[in-house]
């Protein structure tokens, strides 16, 4: 079984889109149907070229095995995730969704269901049933990774692949599928009367909430733990925020690291026993 796998109606190839907030802040929206042979490189050169810091999604769903990789690239960005009422993360998407480092979605937003297994199809009994058994497994596992209760996938099994379950707020807290309430913000909506930010929506317009300017309650804490994680294999760590600086040492791909700020394009980072010294954003994950 599992959770979610192909939406019925087959939707457009993922795509992505930056947009920004009121406040310059950015954020991507994934749209389309997860696919197999996804080439995801096409994210993170978006994420990284428009230094944004949150994902939502429009998704029916598609492969399960791809929305796991690329919940686990959104983490390894340190990225949030946001999934709003009006536009739709369902089925496989709801994986991707929980790879968000903090997760904030609005009831009804996240919908799952069990999984469809076309690929069990020219298998005899006895390999369609390891097959179904192998990624039941690896879908707890991934869960158990992003700090997701597995139990949220005994609600999914008793959904039919055509039928969909969309998830309360008390659900979503519950199953740990989000870090933020409902409830909380909506508090902190009550609390806060210094602006307003804003939602992306399906078709990746802006829709204004009443929340503070920055909400604390969807931003990556600090410090965090990280790894350096750069195209080139390596990333230099300077000795202050200007690539001219003086460069103290360089650090392998994989190399752990720890973020106390991030101002701008740099990370205040600590690697080793190089204390509090500046490396440029785009070649760390967390």
């Amino acid at each position: 079984m599992g959770l979610i796998l192909l939406a019925q109606d087959a939707a457009a190839r993922l795509s992505y889109e930056a947009h920004s907030l009121k406040d310059g802040s950015k954020f991507i929206m994934v749209s389309g149907q997860f696919e197999a042979d996804d080439d995801l490189a096409l994210f993170r050169n978006e994420v990284l070229s428009s230094h944004a810091f949150s994902v939502s999604f429009f998704s029916g769903g598609g492969n399960v095995y791809k929305a796991m990789e690329f919940g686990r690239l959104i983490r390894s960005l340190g990225l949030q995730t946001v999934a709003a009422r009006g536009s739709e993360c369902a089925s496989a998407c709801s994986l991707s969704f929980l790879g968000g480092v903090t997760r904030y979605a609005e009831p009804g937003a996240i919908g799952v269901h069990k999984s469809s297994f076309s690929d069990t199809s020219g298998m005899n009994v006895e390999d369609a049933v390891a097959a179904v058994q192998q990624q039941t497994a690896d879908v707890i596992s991934y869960m158990n990774e992003m700090g997701v209760d597995p139990s949220l996938l005994q609600l999914a099994l008793k959904y039919d692949s055509n039928d969909i379950r969309y998830l309360s707020s008390s659900e979503m807290t519950r199953f740990r599928v989000t870090t933020v309430s409902f409830q909380e913000v909506h508090e902190s909506e009550v609390e806060s009367s210094s602006g307003k930010a804003q939602a992306p929506i399906a078709d990746g317009r802006i829709t204004s909430k009443t929340l503070s300017k920055k909400p604390p309650l969807l931003q990556v804490p600090v410090p965090r733990n990280g790894i350096v994680q750069d195209d080139s294999g390596s990333a230099l760590l300077k000795a202050g925020r200007d690539i001219r600086s003086k460069t103290i040492a360089a650090f392998a791909n994989g190399s752990e690291l720890q973020i106390f700020k991030s101002t701008g394009d740099w990370y205040r980072v600590l690697i080793g026993k190089k204390n509090r010294l500046y490396a440029p954003n785009v070649g760390m994950g967390a």
